[in-house]
């Protein structure tokens, strides 16, 4: 059986979602490069792989033909830089459990996440199932279902009297009800196998529930299950939580930092003409660079997103806080 799909309707191609706004704090892909414009344009600012707050938004309908709206800021307190990148370039997160097939298999929340398409307030994603032959989901949901950082997994609740399966084989069909329709096939990779629970059977089936990168509650036939011994626990079974560590950037000799108190246009160019391609928001710390004729060069405390070698983050001389 080929891998579940959540149903999709085929939008008009220039649809887009110009009303989502994802946001989040997280380190993002080291050299993602910021645009000027939503094609062609000039790079105003590359990501460093450090924790940065970043909202996007004006997700094109194909996001590997396209790029998005980002701004290094989710509201105050940042070096806010207003610019494009690639909408795929970006990874998502899952704030809830997302349907794959109905009531019964779910993507769940606090998982990584592919971008696959936008519609009107609404994302289709895509991830790859763990410890599996590259069988991946997708799922339709809409746009604050998703973030920009990695949230906390939702443990596995076991109830008291819950009996643990194991998969005789690694390819396993899961049902929506005892005896009912197909809804999923879970194709693990030979020499692993996936553990479930259950505290209902019926007939020859066992109605099991699982909860890792995917949310299971179906139906499985017992011929295909390897009863547990009372009290037994697969804990290896259980992937382990990993956290996510920023890259730590400090510079050699740090120059002063001020706080900012108003908003301060930031451009790329030492020229008043120039449009600027962000702001310092009020209560941002930034790092105080060289001073060139009234202009002054700065960074983001964070180091999160730094300028290209051709250009900078300048601010008036006269506008920089004391």
């Amino acid at each position: 059986m080929p891998d579940a799909r959540a149903e999709e309707a085929a939008p008009a191609a220039d649809v887009t979602a110009p009303s989502c706004l994802i946001k989040g704090t997280f380190p993002a892909p080291k050299g993602t490069q910021i645009f000027d414009a939503p094609s062609g344009g000039n790079v105003i600012g590359t990501l460093t792989g450090a924790w940065v707050p970043m909202t996007l938004s004006e997700i094109p309908f194909d996001p590997t033909s396209g790029r998005a709206h980002l701004r290094t800021s989710q509201g105050t307190g940042a070096l806010r830089i207003d610019g494009y990148v690639e909408a795929s370039a970006l990874p998502l997160f899952t704030t809830r459990d997302l349907s794959v097939h109905g009531g019964s298999v779910w993507i769940s929340s606090a998982q990584k996440v592919k971008l696959l398409r936008a519609s009107k307030g609404e994302l289709t994603v895509e991830m790859p199932v763990s410890g599996t032959m590259s069988q991946t989901v997708r799922a339709t949901a809409p746009c604050e279902a998703f973030t920009l950082a990695k949230g906390k997994p939702q443990p596995t609740e076991i109830a008291g009297n819950a009996r643990g399966y194991m998969m005789k084989k690694p390819s396993i069909s899961l049902y929506d009800k005892a005896n009912g329709e197909v809804v999923f096939t879970l194709n693990m990779m030979e020499g692993t196998g996936q553990l479930f629970w259950s505290t209902e059977t019926k007939g020859a089936f066992v109605h099991v529930t699982m909860r890792g990168d995917l949310t299971i509650d179906a139906w499985a036939h017992l011929r295909d299950l390897e009863p547990l011994k009372k009290g037994e626990m697969m804990d290896q079974l259980i992937p382990p939580s990993t956290q996510v560590a920023g890259a730590q950037l400090a510079l050699d000799k740090p120059p002063p930092i001020v706080r900012a108190t108003r908003e301060i246009p930031v451009r790329s160019k030492r020229d008043e003409k120039a449009k600027p391609i962000g702001v310092v928001e009020p209560d941002a710390e930034i790092y105080v660079m060289e001073t060139v004729v009234g202009w002054t060069n700065i960074l983001p405390k964070s180091l999160g997103v730094t300028p290209p070698e051709d250009a900078g983050f300048w601010i008036p001389a006269s506008e920089v806080p004391k």
